[in-house]
């Protein structure tokens, strides 16, 4: 990998020109960049974070943002005015930040809330012509892993051409869902890595493909460092995401594997035989050579014409060979409807989304259940999952999950998110001591309520929350009150 970085490095253009990465987590910029490419101001895929935030500020070069509508007009000045924040070059920023919970969220979805009951931090970031540096440091208090010291967030970058290689702890969300992705998202804490991303998603220029309009790609590999059944293996991960021109559609073809580690297969050969799929034992690869396991499928969000404020989603990400062919065969799907408005000084995004990670056979998963099959692996018996969390939907596998959820965005910058969860956790299987939220199935009402603001004293979230479970092994039910309150200096 050294090799490979001072080749790209001896070879990259020297006009490259870097630009921060917008993390996943932040409501409010995921909700004015999506009120801007469904109203047509911008046009970049938005299903893949991080985000390029060079990708947004080369699409919002428009010749008079005056002529927009009153609620596309204040949603581009919140984002500009957060691209001149983070964008400007040569100076160094320092942010600090505090954190108190009671009940942290286990069941997380794309906002970013405290993991642990206490937590302290401090980041510092720099920009310059070619490179990017975010260090973030994290001190928690009774950690739920055991680590009360944690870098995520920290990265640095340096400038390709048009790609940006990066470094470090980086959340990641792929996928247009709102309440948990099947295959990554931010349930889990990110793990070390390494990652090469598309700067801009200029579309091609042949017109062979350049029916595909704007497109994105990110690859990377990440180190599962954590205490396993098989120790120091790797994630791989590559996704692709595409615009077609006048469709109103954004597709986008993910994939992820785990592979290598302690008596694993770890040289070229294997990892060519992971990303060719020779990985189905007894079908294409005796049963102690296969490389590793695997998920891939595909997403779709289709925003409707612009006179309907509605958009439409699924995701559908298949686990294991079609009877130990080559052929997916195992499906997790999901479902999802957004619809925006605007009321007085609020504009508003609400969703109902429906998620079932439970595999389904079939050619599309319309068949019969398998339980005890999504995020599971015969030789990775930890499963796809990191630090005791799911790495894929934050219900892990076997679980039926319906949410409706809606962000409230005043104009000055205000934010109000609710959400509503209705979830049968590990339905239908046998007792499963791997799973990471209940070994019998768990049926969950959960509600969660949070307000975002800046002050002149820095940034505040706070939240409030509600659950009720019931044990349907047991009988016994739980209730739980939650809450929790961030501040940051900026």
């Amino acid at each position: 990998m050294a090799k490979f970085v001072l080749v790209l490095l001896a070879f990259a253009p020297l006009t490259a020109a870097a630009m921060p990465l917008a993390a996943a987590g932040d409501m409010r910029l995921r909700h004015d960049l999506q009120l801007l490419n469904d109203s047509g101001v911008i046009n970049v895929p938005l299903t893949a974070w991080p985000i390029s935030l060079g990708d947004i500020q080369n699409a919002m070069q428009i010749d008079d943002a005056t002529k927009l509508s009153g609620p596309e007009r204040e949603a581009f000045e919140r984002v500009r005015d957060h691209l001149l924040w983070e964008s400007e070059s040569g100076t160094i920023r320092y942010r600090a930040g505090l954190a108190a919970s009671e009940n942290p969220r286990v069941i997380r979805g794309f906002e970013n809330t405290p993991r642990e009951e206490g937590e302290v931090s401090a980041r510092l970031s720099w920009l310059g012509e070619r490179f990017v540096v975010n260090l973030a440091a994290t001190y928690v208090a009774n950690p739920f892993d055991g680590e009360e010291f944690r870098p995520d967030g920290t990265y640095v970058g340096v400038a390709l051409g048009n790609w940006m290689l990066t470094a470090g702890w980086q959340d990641r969300w792929w996928g247009p869902s709102r309440d948990g992705s099947l295959i990554l998202g931010t349930n889990a804490r990110p793990a070390p890595g390494i990652m090469l991303q598309r700067n801009l998603s200029t579309p091609f220029e042949t017109k062979w493909l350049s029916w595909m309009g704007p497109w994105t790609f990110s690859t990377f590999m990440s180190a599962l460092d954590d205490e396993r059944v098989i120790n120091d293996a790797r994630l791989f991960g590559v996704r692709g995401s595409f615009r077609p021109r006048g469709t109103g559609l954004e597709i986008g073809l993910s994939r992820t594997a785990q592979w290598c580690g302690d008596d694993r297969p770890c040289d070229v050969d294997t990892f060519i035989d992971l990303l060719l799929g020779n990985d189905n034992r007894g079908a294409n690869v005796d049963p102690e050579d296969e490389p590793g396991n695997q998920l891939g499928g595909f997403d779709i969000r289709w925003t409707l014409p612009r006179d309907i404020p509605a958009a439409l989603y699924m995701q559908w990400i298949g686990e294991d060979g079609r009877g130990g062919g080559q052929g997916i065969g195992s499906w997790l799907r999901q479902f999802g409807m957004e619809v925006r408005g605007s009321t007085g000084s609020l504009t508003h995004r609400t969703h109902i989304e429906v998620s079932d990670s439970m595999c389904r056979e079939g050619g599309f998963g319309f068949s019969d259940k398998k339980p005890d099959c999504a995020y599971e692996h015969s030789i990775y018996r930890t499963g796809y999952r990191y630090r005791g969390r799911s790495i894929g939907h934050p219900g892990d596998g076997d679980t039926l999950s319906y949410s409706i959820g809606s962000t409230l965005v005043q104009s000055a910058g205000p934010v109000w998110n609710a959400s509503l969860r209705y979830m049968e956790i590990n339905r239908e299987g046998s007792s499963n001591s791997r799973h990471t939220l209940t070994p019998t199935r768990l049926d969950v009402y959960d509600l969660q309520i949070s307000h975002e603001r800046q002050t002149l004293y820095g940034r505040f979230h706070a939240g409030l929350g509600y659950s009720w479970s019931e044990d349907q092994a047991t009988g016994i039910t739980d209730s739980d009150v939650s809450g929790f309150i961030q501040w940051s200096s900026n």
